[in-house]
Formats: C-alpha cells, sequence, structure tokens
C-alpha cells in the first residue's frame, strides 16, 4: 500500500491526539519526534525530528517518510515523545544500575537539542544499558557505535559524570504495509501493538508464526538452528538435545492446532534427526543422549516420550511405538521402588551421576508415561506414573510450582480422579498465584502451569467436586491466566519491535527472554506455543473470557 494516503490518515490521528498533550509533550518549547524505517533484513534506520509547532513536526517526518519509501522499505513507524525529565547524569545512573537487564523502557537524549537522543527501542536493541552493581550503566562502546552508524553523532561522545541527559517516554503508531497500528505507551508494555483483547484467531495466528519460525530453523539434516541473541544477530553455538525434542513436541502441538503442513514436515524431520543422532540403545531399554555432556537425563527421555507420542496422535500411526516403550522401559529403570527417580547418568558407561539436577525432570517423566499409555495402554506405564505421583505427594512436591506437575497432575486425573491428586495440583498453582500473577518477566511456562491446573479444575466440576474447588479462587486463577497470557506478548518480536534488531527476517514472529540479551533459543519459542496452544482450548470453549478488562 502506497505510503502517502497512510500518512495523511496518520497526520490526523496524531495531531489529534497529541494536541490534547502539549503540556507534557514538549521539551524547551519544542516538539520531538522519530520516525523509524523498517526493512526485512537489516537494522531499521531512525531519524531525529525537533519543531516549535506539531504541525510542521508531522509534516517534515512525512515528507522524509516518503523519500524513504524505497523498493526494500517495509514498514514505518512514528514516535512522539512526551514525559521529559532533565537528569543528572550522576543521579539518573544510580537508577539505571538498579533496572533488570533491558527493562529500562525509556528514550534518552544525550544533548538537549535531541540530535543525539535514542528511543527506547534503539536503547535495548543496541546493548547501550548494562546494569551492575556499581560503575556506568551506560555502554560507552556500544552508544558510541550506534551513535555514528545511526549518523546521530560523528566522533565518540565524551559523557561526564557531571553531564546532564534528558529522558523521555514516546507514543508511537506503526505502519506494516497494510494496516496502522497505535502502540502501548505503558512502560512494560511499550512499543508493542495496543491490545485490548486476545480472539482465538489472534493467539492461532501467534501459534502459526511461532511454529513457522521453528519451521524455518530446522535445517536440512532435520536439527535445529539452536538460538540467537538478536541485538546482533549473533548465533548461539552449542546444542541441547532434550529441547531438540520438546521443541518437535510444540511444533507437532503447533500443527496440530494450525494444520500447517511445513511445521509438520519440519517437525518431522527433527524427529528422524533425533532417533538416528540422539538415542541409544540397550536390549529392551533405550535414553536420548546428550552428546556434548556425554549425559543421559531423564528428562530427555521424557521430552522424547512426548514428542514421537504426539506424532503418533496427530499422525493416526504407531510408527513410533517400539521405540517409545523402549524409552518408557529406560524411564522405568530411572525409578526406584519408592517411585523416585535418578535424574543423571553418564554416557555410555550409564553410571549414575547426578541422582537430582533439577526438578523438571520429575514431572516431566511421569507425564511422558502418561502419555504413552494413552495410546499403548499398557497397565505398567499407567503403574509407574501413579507410584511416582505417590511420592510427589509424600515429599510435598507441590511446593516446587512447576509446570510440569501441573501437566501430570492434570493428566493422571484422568484415569485416576483421586481427590488428593486434585489437591495437588490446585497447591501447585494457588500456592504460587500471586507471584506468578505480579512476575515482570514474560516467564512463558507460568501460563502453561495455570492453564493445566483450569482444565483440571472443570473435569473436577464434571466430577462433583464442588466442595474441594470451594476453597480455591477459580476467579483469581481465570485473571492470572488472561494476565499472563496478554503480558507474555511483551517476549513476541511482533515486527514493530523486530525492525530494530540487526536481522529483523531472522527473528520476526519468535518470542525473545529480554533480560537474556533478547535471547531467541528455540525452548524460548518452544513454551510459549505449549501456552498459547491451551489457551487457545479455553477461549473456543468459552471457557475464559478474552477481554484485558477481567484482568484487575
Amino acid at each position: 500500500m502506497p505510503w502517502r494516503g497512510v500518512l495523511d490518515e496518520l497526520e490526523n490521528k496524531i495531531i489529534g491526539q497529541m494536541t490534547e498533550a502539549e503540556e507534557h509533550a514538549t521539551y524547551n518549547g519544542k516538539w520531538h519526534g522519530f520516525l523509524t524505517i523498517g526493512y526485512k533484513g537489516k537494522r531499521a534506520k531512525v531519524i531525529n525530528f525537533s519543531y516549535l509547532c506539531l504541525a510542521n513536526l508531522i509534516n517534515e517526518m512525512k515528507k522524509v517518510a516518503l523519500k524513504n519509501e524505497t523498493e526494500d522499505a517495509v514498514s514505518f513507524k512514528m514516535d512522539i515523545a512526551f514525559n521529559y525529565q532533565l537528569e543528572n547524569l550522576a543521579e539518573w545512573n544510580k537508577k539505571a544500575l538498579k533496572i533488570k537487564k533491558n527493562y529500562y523502557r525509556r528514550g534518552i537524549a544525550l544533548n538537549e537539542n535531541f540530535k543525539m537522543a535514542l528511543i527506547e527501542q534503539e536503547i535495548n536493541a543496541n546493548a547501550i544499558l548494562l546494569p551492575a552493581d556499581e560503575g556506568l550503566a551506560i555502554n560507552v562502546e556500544n552508544m558510541n557505535r550506534y551513535l555514528i552508524q545511526a549518523n546521530k553523532n560523528q566522533a565518540k561522545l565524551n559523557l561526564t559524570i557531571d553531564s546532564t541527559i534528558v529522558t523521555f517516554e514516546t507514543v508511537g503508531w506503526f505502519f506494516d504495509g497494510n494496516k496502522i497500528y497505535e502502540l502501548e505507551t505503558n512502560p512494560l508494555d511499550h512499543g508493542r501493538r495496543n491490545t485490548d483483547n486476545l480472539t482465538p484467531d489472534e493467539v492461532l495466528k501467534l501459534v502459526e508464526n511461532a511454529g513457522s519460525y521453528l519451521a524455518h530453523q530446522v535445517n536440512g539434516t532435520g536439527e535445529f538452528n539452536y538460538g540467537w541473541f538478536a541485538c546482533f544477530d549473533k548465533k548461539i553455538k552449542h546444542y541441547n538435545s532434550l529441547r531438540h525434542a520438546s521443541t518437535t513436541y510444540s511444533m507437532l502441538e503447533a500443527y496440530e492446532l494450525t494444520e500447517n503442513q511445513a511445521i509438520l514436515e519440519a517437525a518431522t524431520s527433527a524427529l528422524t534427526f533425533l532417533e538416528k543422532n540422539f538415542i541409544f540403545e540397550k536390549g529392551e531399554v533405550a535414553y536420548l543422549i546428550e552428546p556434548e555432556l556425554r549425559e543421559i537425563k531423564l528428562g530427555g527421555s521424557a521430552a522424547t516420550l512426548l514428542a514421537l507420542t504426539k506424532y503418533m496422535q496427530i499422525t493416526g500411526t504407531k510408527t513410533y511405538l517400539p521405540l517409545c516403550r523402549k524409552i518408557a522401559n529406560g524411564i522405568l529403570s530411572l525409578q526406584d521402588k519408592t517411585g523416585k527417580f535418578t535424574h543423571v547418568l553418564e554416557y555410555p558407561t550409564l553410571e549414575v551421576k547426578d541422582v537430582f539436577r533439577i526438578i523438571y525432570y520429575d514431572g516431566e517423566a511421569v507425564f511422558g508415561l502418561l502419555r504413552l499409555y494413552e495410546i499403548d495402554h499398557d497397565a505398567k506405564w499407567l503403574e509407574a506414573a501413579t507410584k511416582s505421583f505417590n511420592h510427589f505427594l509424600q515429599a510435598d512436591y507441590w511446593q516446587n510450582h512447576d509446570h510440569w506437575l501441573s501437566y501430570c497432575a492434570n493428566e493422571i486425573t484422568k484415569y485416576i480422579p483421586d481427590r488428593a491428586y486434585y489437591e495437588f495440583g490446585l497447591k501447585n498453582a494457588f500456592d504460587n498465584l500471586t507471584f506468578i500473577y505480579e512476575r515482570e518477566t514474560t516467564f512463558p511456562t507460568f501460563l502453561e502451569l495455570t492453564i493445566a491446573t483450569k482444565e483440571m479444575s472443570l473435569r473436577m466440576e464434571q466430577a462433583g467436586e464442588y466442595d474441594l474447588l470451594a476453597e480455591y479462587p477459580i476467579v483469581e486463577l481465570e485473571k492470572t491466566i488472561m494476565k499472563r497470557a496478554l503480558y507474555q506478548l511483551n517476549g513476541y518480536f511482533y515486527p514493530e519491535l523486530a525492525m530494530y534488531y540487526k536481522n529483523p527476517a531472522r527473528i520476526e514472529g519468535s518470542f525473545f527472554i529480554r533480560h537474556q540479551s533478547f535471547r531467541v533459543r528455540i525452548d524460548d519459542v518452544e513454551h510459549n506455543i505449549s501456552g498459547y496452544v491451551r489457551f487457545y482450548g479455553l477461549l473456543k470453549q468459552g471457557e475464559i473470557s478474552a477481554k484485558a478488562e477481567t484482568v484487575s
């Protein structure tokens, strides 16, 4: 769509909205704006503007936008600054050092004429802030490099402790080539498109985009590109076979929802690679191996079981059933008579390396056994799962508040609707519900945990377990699910955010971890897919409201 008509429409929107905010939207009598030109395969270009009159500011931004409407420009964004604060660098620095990495959400003008002003997305996408216990919060090397690259300064900038800076917020609008999006201004949501609700169609699109992203990370052999640090398009070099398996499982979940054939084809290729390169068989026992560490992890075998059983479920084949039985036997070989698991063996000696490694493995193993039982109907898988779940009860495992424990509590109560099992699942979520609701990081497993609990509560209603349910605030659980589903969008690479990074095409449609240097690792995407697939189910069933107003 040609930009001229869009720019005219946007001019009216901006003037209508910002004129009322003039008291907070000017600094030293001037309006300050930023035009971002987005490209598919390179970092966006950001151009600064300062004018006495808002109309003149917008008019000049329009002219420059039209000059930049080239074949390789795919989008543009306009930001207007407001809510300015003049700050002494030393005092600002004390505050900035205490802010979680990449969670600084204001723009910074390094001089008062705003020629060297950076909006929040520029700052974070170029790793310009580096909080620590002491020192300067600004990474001067990264800052100077970007200022020169962006033509905002031609020489290295020397900051002193007596320097002053101006910090500010922005209100923005983004055009993706087809549609204008108003962007969020709340600090923790800042810069992404405004989302008042999540419809099933919107969730479906999120899952399909993320599933397609993972499909594109599977190379010709079936191995994944394991991950990227988005700021500088830096590849994560090591590999993890457990995450290979669990990511493949999530891709199959994405295919089951979207029916996108490319996702299934890539997942099938990843499964073939897994079978050829990561499976160790010995008689009737098999394990997933971690070649880099020469380890066998309980969680790896469990994730493999989940991926293979999901593949058989959605394709209607029994292709992997013999291998699944061997892997399940391998899991049982790590289980003692009390139901407790050994977590890590050395490979290839099979000697015990770690009796306990991480709580995730236990619930994951039980969940995997139950998924095999659903297909194979061999009582020994259910008996082994039950033995371990009883151990979870005796050891008060619910205190770990782990999403895999929620999954397996939800799953085992389909076969054994024991009141103690139900209560375990409820405690696992509700004892930590306030923390989950208030968490500032987009921790994706929280959505998985709470939705598995909600699914279990729905079956409890069907079973007439009203007295037990009455002890727990289900409404608060639903609010928390909605809060997390909306909040996790802050960890999604919408194009209006991806455009600021070195290689937007690489990361668009993926999920990232902000405080881990905007890391996009396959398992970061995996957990978001799993959560949103289940969230979609609740929305379609009408079991949860899609409106943001439900969040208090």
